[in-house]
């Protein structure tokens, strides 16, 4: 049996040889969330669940008072990690307790789920707010992060991000993906998110390399659905685009994709002002040597 993190690894890789880059997904106007709680899904979970704003387990399903249609199979699979445990312990009163404690490794398990168009006898639910979190501009003014002209980049020896001017982009989500990208970048400087991807000494083309690309991907699609934009399709270039990552997936360890879109999540969370956890000489980061 397959790692989750293998597992997860597969998946992503399936939806690049299928033409898709699954952070790059539009989110459907809402980030992807539990049927039964309600609760949005975060890090890789919104990544593996892009494309239909509702999820459940099978057991969820039914307690809503629904059932999946027959023959349908799990179209989803969410991550679930822990770095606590529990056990039993008596203590001196000779009483059962549990005993909390946190685990050198984390527990991670993976949980197969269903979307709300495999499902039958239940409603799509009301009263969640959809609107956009922050808008592009307040995410920008909240960091007021420097920004000089020039290419789409992050140098974090300057702590500057190098930007061209707005006028030179298809769209203005074609823009603010970009410095979306390169503000995640940021987010890593060390008395930030210390980041080992922007602290560290990071060879081009390296794991580590690849994998704070990835984060920063990650980064500008979730601060995208953050303020409501739709993350730019890829066009002319999307297969080399395609090619790239399914080379550096396979090329990285299982985990890297998992790591990576945790990271992601914190620096989304950093940026609009949410709950992220506080957790040099270093080469260019840029938005043009993306795989």
């Amino acid at each position: 049996m397959p790692s989750v993190y293998e597992q997860v690894r597969q998946r992503i890789l399936a939806a690049l040889e299928g033409g898709t880059v699954p952070w790059r997904q539009t989110w459907q106007g809402m980030t992807p969330a539990n049927i039964l709680t309600g609760r949005p899904y975060r890090g890789i979970n919104r990544v593996l669940l892009a494309g239909s704003p509702w999820w459940g387990t099978y057991n969820q399903v039914r307690q809503m008072g629904g059932y999946v249609r027959r023959g349908e199979k799990a179209a989803g699979m969410v991550v679930f990690w822990s770095m606590e445990e529990s056990r039993r312990e008596v203590n001196e009163q000779g009483d059962e307790v549990i005993v909390r404690a946190e685990r050198e490794r984390p527990l991670v398990r993976c949980y197969k789920v269903f979307h709300i168009g495999q499902c039958e006898g239940i409603e799509v639910p009301e009263g969640r707010e959809v609107r956009p979190i922050a808008t592009c501009d307040e995410i920008v003014a909240r960091n007021t992060p420097r920004i000089l002209p020039g290419e789409p980049a992050y140098a974090p020896g300057r702590d500057v991000i190098t930007m061209p001017p707005a006028e030179r982009f298809t769209s203005p989500e074609d823009y603010y993906a970009a410095l979306f990208h390169e503000l995640t970048h940021w987010s890593g400087a060390a008395h930030r998110l210390d980041r080992e991807g922007v602290t560290g000494a990071v060879r081009f083309g390296s794991e580590r390399y690849s994998r704070e690309e990835l984060t920063a991907e990650m980064g500008a699609a979730f601060l995208c659905a953050i303020c409501g934009t739709d993350t730019p399709p890829l066009q002319e270039n999307q297969a080399a685009y395609i090619a790239g990552w399914l080379r550096h997936i396979r090329e990285g360890t299982a985990a890297d994709v998992v790591r990576a879109a945790t990271d992601a999540q914190r620096a989304a969370d950093f940026l609009a002002g949410g709950p992220a956890p506080a957790s040099s000489s270093s080469p260019t980061l840029c938005c043009s040597c993306s795989p």
